[in-house]
């Protein structure tokens, strides 16, 4: 939550208040009770994780007697993501299990597969090129990469600071075959992947704008 900037009581709260609800669905009141704060403390934080898309409101629970129903909150399925720490070592384990069984290029072509319904669930790019290089630049930032588009003449570059997938790329180079062809895919143009892997991966795609437009 914090970044690289030094932690701030507020921080240390709003941990406290995600990691209990990872435990399940809570009104103020419950919160406030367990982390002994009061009810507008709670509600201060809550709406700030509201705003950041980490927790949202989930129901309500009726209470005895003529009183208000009381908001259920609990962590939206993103914020729930980012807190296992299973997804990589899974993936990496899962990409061993498919090189028993295909050779390097059946699991190109399998993760070339992979990137096209990756494209088909998360949306492809719309608009001139650049407008569509840049959404697939910010598609990879949301999907935990590190990227910024540059020019030079007529080709376009995503440039990668972090990988979204690097402890899957250190296993094994052909998944990169599901994020370039993604990155195609939003594009709509050819895309040759330049990736730097000589350590910790770092993602490259190059677009020329000599690329069709995208209806």
């Amino acid at each position: 939550m914090t970044g690289t900037r030094p932690q701030t009581p507020a921080d240390a709260t709003r941990g406290r208040l995600l990691a209990l609800l990872r435990e399940g669905v809570f009104t103020v009141d419950d919160l406030a009770t367990r982390l002994n704060l009061t009810d507008n403390a709670v509600r201060f934080h809550l709406a700030s994780l509201e705003a950041a898309g980490t927790v949202r409101r989930e129901g309500v629970r009726r209470l005895r007697g003529a009183g208000k129903p009381a908001d259920l909150y609990m962590l939206t399925s993103e914020a729930e993501e980012s807190f296992s720490r299973a997804y990589a070592p899974v993936l990496t384990a899962c990409v061993a299990e498919l090189h028993e069984t295909m050779s390097a290029q059946q699991l190109v072509a399998f993760f070339k597969r992979v990137g096209r319904r990756l494209a088909r669930s998360l949306g492809g790019g719309s608009g001139s090129l650049p407008s569509r290089v840049a959404s697939a630049s910010r598609l990879l930032n949301s999907l935990g990469g590190v990227t910024v588009v540059e020019q030079a003449g007529d080709v376009y570059h995503i440039m990668g600071r972090a990988c979204p997938l690097s402890r899957a790329v250190e296993s094994d180079h052909c998944v990169c075959a599901a994020v370039t062809t993604l990155v195609a895919e939003v594009v709509g143009a050819n895309v040759t992947e330049r990736c730097d892997r000589s350590g910790r991966p770092r993602c490259h795609f190059e677009i020329s704008s000599r690329a069709q437009p995208v209806a």
